[in-house]
């Protein structure tokens, strides 16, 4: 579908994400220079004084008129955030806030699934709106990025930093909150909500560190009431509730109804489209919810300001580029509206008496907002976006494709194995050989620069007793994930799985490996059997290292089957091609592997138990080992 784009966007210039960057830069650095030079920035020294305040333990929300006009509402583990920035001259705090803000906002959107003309429209649509929001330094620039890139998390499944991400915003200033919203594009809603829960804690607790139990505590009631209060002293104010309730308040002129019979009907409506499940599927489905978030976040919160539009602009903006509607005309006609009373009515672009007289006292800025809110409702609850995108129905989505070649390709890395370890393993493969008569297996031994037990004489040895199996030899120790990868290149079959030299698992845990990829899986995960620490001799620390890997992987990573370290995968071409992509070296390379496998809509994963033969000895990771696998967790983690 040809999307509407205006002219200048084919411009060269216009084109260029380094140039909008730039534009949105200096903008953010113009407004912290004339905001300085005036003198008033005001909110910034509430921010700076917010961190000072909770230092030397003073009531947080209280008024300082020596420091400050007004007083602060934002939470107590905003202090957290705002440390840097007051601990710098006032000057370079206040270019350091609006442009850091500017530049989060700008990466968030720019990870949206967006094609380049529509992420530059957006970022051209809301630059009026941008300036308008800087220049009163407050956190609604902040407060957008979280929404979106939280989006983007969930959508990428790292439920672990989205769920951070929302409850920053939420310690901050309340409307992180409406992040959960995304929680059923969550593919492990149990751990999102795990991880919501954790970073509640840790956010409540860390202002503890640098204060009191008792003060946080204190700060935390104080600062209920005075959310409760602000919200009673917003209904007519002229510079708040610039929002759908305070349009029709202000208009109507009546103080005795409750803004929760505007309230609920609009949650009533926001929710209406959750429940079309078929719809997720679609790309432009979720970003019109996205769009949904951001207006009703403003439209239906007594606390929004003119500089709270810059979440509005970005989400009308969103919904021009990715409604499937056909009213063109329609369309643009609500886009030019918005862009004039909405964007343009805080500047002075707009006639001064107009804004004085019916703007501001009757928050007409809100009423674009709402008309293409409703639009953008109505849309997501009629209209079929998987029609227009394409998409094949969620049975045909699903359907796996069987894989009836027998032949089979065992990858074995081998690092300094014991004496004599050509009879051992010779034996094993005579084993699976016997007991899998209907297979046609190619075997890959992979020697990874071992040190012992491998010179010429040894590896002649191996060559006498096993002349079909093929063996790839290096000299420098690289790691169990470089050897399984170097291994996997030799792989011709089209069907793999790799497993340590020793076979260590038992033969039926290799026939459901093979049973599940013969179904069509493209992965096939192998995870321990619940007799896994009873039967083998695991000292205290190791089976401590264990279940905090498994909680990590859930928690953190969101991988579904959390225990993926145990060396025994199998894979079709579509999975060998994944895995010769990761790059982590070393024990971890399991983890990364099944990780991005499983940010993949197109991967078909399943996992199968898998039991230890007896006799099985384990190596103990050693602290330099345990060390470096804690970098590579985190790289896992960031990717």
């Amino acid at each position: 579908m040809n999307r509407r784009e205006p002219s200048f966007i084919n411009n060269l210039l216009f084109r260029d994400y380094r140039f909008i960057f730039l534009v949105w830069i200096i903008t953010s650095i113009v407004c912290g220079v004339l905001k300085y030079t005036r003198g008033s920035y005001n909110n910034f020294s509430i921010f700076k004084n917010l961190f000072w305040h909770a230092i030397h333990q003073l009531p947080l929300y209280e008024h300082y008129p020596k420091e400050y006009s007004d007083v602060t509402h934002y939470g107590v583990f905003f202090s957290s955030v705002i440390f840097p920035f007051a601990l710098v001259p006032d000057i370079i705090g206040v270019i350091l806030w609006v442009t850091l803000s500017t530049w989060f906002l700008f990466y968030a959107i720019k990870r949206l699934p967006l094609s380049r003309n529509e992420h530059l429209f957006v970022y051209l649509f809301c630059v009026m709106e941008l300036f308008n929001s800087l220049a009163s330094q407050q956190f609604n620039v902040g407060i957008a990025a979280i929404l979106i890139f939280s989006f983007f998390l969930i959508e990428h499944k790292t439920d672990f930093w989205a769920a951070f991400f929302i409850m920053l915003g939420t310690f901050t200033k309340l409307y992180g909150i409406m992040g959960l919203a995304f929680i059923p594009f969550s593919r492990n809603k149990k751990r999102f909500l795990s991880s919501c829960l954790f970073w509640s804690v840790i956010m409540f607790f860390f202002p503890m560190l640098y204060t009191s139990p008792d003060y946080v505590l204190t700060q935390y009631h104080s600062w209920i009431i005075d959310l409760i209060e602000k919200n009673s002293l917003n209904q007519f104010a002229y510079y708040q509730n610039i929002s759908l309730l305070g349009m029709v308040r202000k208009i109507s002129g009546c103080s005795t109804y409750s803004d929760l019979w505007l309230i609920i009907p609009g949650i009533i409506l926001f929710c209406l489209p959750f429940l079309r499940v078929k719809q997720y599927r679609s790309q432009s489905f979720k970003l019109m919810i996205l769009a949904s978030t951001l207006l009703f976040v403003v439209l239906f919160s007594t606390a929004s300001e003119s500089g709270t539009y810059i979440i509005a602009m970005i989400g009308i903006a969103l919904w021009y580029v990715k409604t499937p509607s056909q009213t063109t005309s329609l369309n643009l006609t609500l886009l030019i509206f918005a862009f004039f009373l909405t964007g343009l009515s805080s500047s002075d672009l707009f006639p001064v008496e107009v804004r004085k007289t019916f703007i501001f006292p009757f928050a007409l800025k809100a009423l674009p907002c709402f008309i293409i809110w409703i639009k953008i409702t109505y849309e997501l609850c009629f209209l079929n976006f998987c029609l227009k995108e394409g998409i094949p129905r969620a049975e045909e989505d699903r359907m796996l494709v069987p894989n009836d070649n027998n032949e089979i390709d065992i990858v074995l890395p081998c690092y300094n194995p014991p004496t004599n370890w050509q009879e051992t393993m010779h034996e094993n493969i005579k084993q699976v050989f016997k007991y899998f008569p209907d297979k046609v297996f190619h075997i890959i031994v992979v020697n990874d620069g071992s040190s012992i037990n491998m010179d010429e004489a040894e590896i002649e040895k191996f060559r006498t007793i096993m002349p079909k199996v093929q063996l790839i030899s290096y000299t420098e120790h690289r790691g169990k994930g470089y050897a399984v990868r170097k291994g996997a290149e030799y792989a011709c079959s089209s069907l793999m799985i790799y497993i340590d030299w020793d076979f260590p698992y038992d033969k039926e845990s290799m026939r459901a490996v093979f049973e599940k990829l013969e179904e069509g899986y493209d992965i096939v995960v192998a995870t321990r059997t619940n007799s896994y620490y009873p039967n083998i001799d695991l000292n205290t620390i190791r089976t401590y290292i264990s279940v905090l890997t498994r909680i990590l992987n859930w928690i953190v990573l969101g991988i579904r089957y959390s225990d993926v370290r145990r060396g025994f995968k199998g894979m079709n071409r579509k999975g060998k091609d994944l895995l010769l992509k990761t790059q982590i070296n070393h024990f971890l390379f399991d983890t990364e592997f099944v990780y991005l496998a499983s940010r993949k809509r197109y991967m078909h994963i399943c996992s199968t138990r898998a039991k230890l033969r007896e006799s099985v000895d384990f190596t103990f990771m050693d602290i330099t080992a345990f060390g470096r696998e804690i970098i590579n967790f985190i790289r896992i983690a960031v990717k």
